[in-house]
């Protein structure tokens, strides 16, 4: 490894965004400590060409890597495969990272040797790029400046996909991939190396700048709806993952359920939005009974009060729950 952190950038049709988010990078007293690789998953806009200019400014820190079209996961999959780095990170292409402390983030990289480094961000509006929230990697501010086993990283939030950084070798020795040509793959790649994990340093810097607001994101509710196939799709990938998993150390396993759970609850958030349509409150009743008999694990470590006040009704408040959703939307 001839670099402290690989950085890959999925890109697609945002040339909008692109130069903002290269921007980001390029700090004098980082630039050889990196690789930044835009996967160009077959832009139809000037994507690819904006971010070739940085690779011919700075050839030894970005590169462009075209492809076919396979969607986010795919760009992750080929990232992985290309990366020279110690350490492993995702940008979108439409988000940035904080410049200003970017530099002291690849320090601590240098000095730890975690398997993991969760580090804070920031949410942003997308208009505006004012700050909405900041989102703290560690709530026991005492786990700062430290590396941890599981038994005490499973007292943390999970960490998302913009706190991440993880050790390449560990993707690569263990063939890491997540789903490709769907979204929601995120919650895949978060988890799937949890099993080869032995450790996690939480870092106070806040090095991700996440994008919020723009039309059509994933996380956006009609968004979600309209694919809710492909999340259910990524849903049964992380049982499977839990089940293939599930005689490993006993506080990774409950890592992993209460990673998966957090997709199961946004599966619910799906099926309140849409209301008692074409039979998604049997849809989603099979879908929770599912998960109670044979991912119990997954079922219980479900948080949401409003779904265990469903479950509790027998489901017989799903109307009801189902038009609360929709007001406070």
């Amino acid at each position: 490894m001839d670099k402290i952190l690989t950085i890959v950038i999925p890109a697609y049709n945002v040339e909008k965004y692109i130069e903002k988010c290269l921007d980001s990078f390029i700090a004098e007293s980082v630039l050889d400590d990196i690789e930044v690789l835009i996967v160009n998953d077959g832009s139809k806009d000037s994507t690819a060409d904006k971010a070739k200019k940085y690779e011919i400014k700075y050839p030894n820190t970005f590169r462009v890597i075209d492809k076919e079209n396979g969607g986010h996961g795919s760009t992750i999959n080929r990232g992985i495969k290309e990366a020279r780095g110690k350490y492993f990170k995702v940008v979108d292409g439409d988000d940035w990272v904080n410049t200003e402390e970017f530099p002291d983030f690849i320090e601590t990289l240098k000095k730890v040797d975690s398997d993991i480094v969760a580090s804070n961000y920031y949410c942003i509006e997308d208009k505006t790029e004012k700050i909405l929230e900041k989102r703290y990697s560690a709530l026991d501010t005492n786990h700062y400046g430290r590396t941890w086993k599981f038994i005490e990283a499973v007292r943390e939030p999970i960490i998302k996909i913009h706190s991440l950084t993880v050790r390449t070798s560990i993707l690569k020795e263990n063939n890491v991939e997540v789903d490709e040509h769907c979204f929601y793959e995120d919650a895949e790649y978060i988890l799937y190396p949890i099993p080869y994990c032995t450790n996690v340093y939480y870092d106070n810097h806040f090095i991700y700048m996440y994008r919020l607001g723009r039309n059509g994101q994933s996380v956006d509710i009609k968004s979600m709806q309209k694919r809710r196939g492909e999340h259910e799709k990524v849903l049964n990938s992380l049982f499977a993952f839990s089940q293939k998993n599930s005689d490993i150390d006993v506080y990774k396993k409950r890592y992993i359920d209460t990673g998966i759970a957090l997709s199961a609850q946004n599966q619910f958030q799906i099926y309140l939005s849409m209301g008692n349509k074409n039979g998604i409150k049997q849809e989603m009743i099979d879908f929770d009974k599912k998960m109670k008999e044979n991912y119990p694990g997954v079922y219980n470590a479900v948080t949401k009060k409003s779904i265990w006040a469903l479950r509790k009704s027998d489901y017989k408040i799903f109307g009801l729950g189902s038009l609360i959703y929709r007001i406070l939307k």
